[in-house]
């Protein structure tokens, strides 16, 4: 009889535990949350790669390149925790496939930003141009998957890079 209601007791409780987390698991935020979550997550974090990157372009220009790596190291810090940030946050499910290959761009920049930084350590201009161009280049093309959404912060810009 004990093993009868402690049975009875268990499956009551994985029935309820499966049909609460059914009522839970619903179809993610809707497009506007999603945006406006992300953007609380980019916005301090896009001006803090501001701050961080301020004048890199006159350092590269007057072949102070060890500097403009410094301050390219500390975006590519930045930019690597809001993408850790911002891809644990819960997606609207209508938009999985788009944001999925959103991510695929994002985490392209991500390596871009190291590959320039590692060039500008090298004292390899030339190659550290022909990677920006690349990372602008990628950059766009990862704007455009999520045009539609509206993001500011979230989005591109290349002129958040000195």
């Amino acid at each position: 009889m004990r093993r009868l209601v402690t049975t009875t007791g268990l499956a009551v409780l994985a029935v309820t535990l499966l049909l609460s987390g059914v009522a839970t698991a619903g179809p993610g935020p809707t497009r506007a949350e999603y945006v406006e979550g992300l953007e609380t997550i980019c916005k301090p974090r896009a001006l803090a790669t501001e701050r961080a990157t301020e004048g890199s372009r006159e350092d590269i220009d007057s072949e102070r390149l060890g500097v403009a790596a410094g301050k390219f190291a500390r975006a590519t810090q930045i930019y690597s925790s809001t993408l850790a940030a911002i891809a644990s946050e819960p997606r609207p499910a209508a938009d999985a496939p788009r944001l999925s290959k959103w991510f695929s761009y994002l985490k392209r920049q991500q390596s871009y930003l190291k590959e320039i930084t590692a060039a500008l350590r090298a004292d390899q201009a030339i190659k550290a141009q022909r990677l920006t161009a690349r990372f602008i280049h990628n950059g766009n093309l990862a704007n455009n998957v999520v045009l539609e959404f509206g993001f500011n912060y979230c989005s591109f810009k290349f002129s958040r890079f000195g």
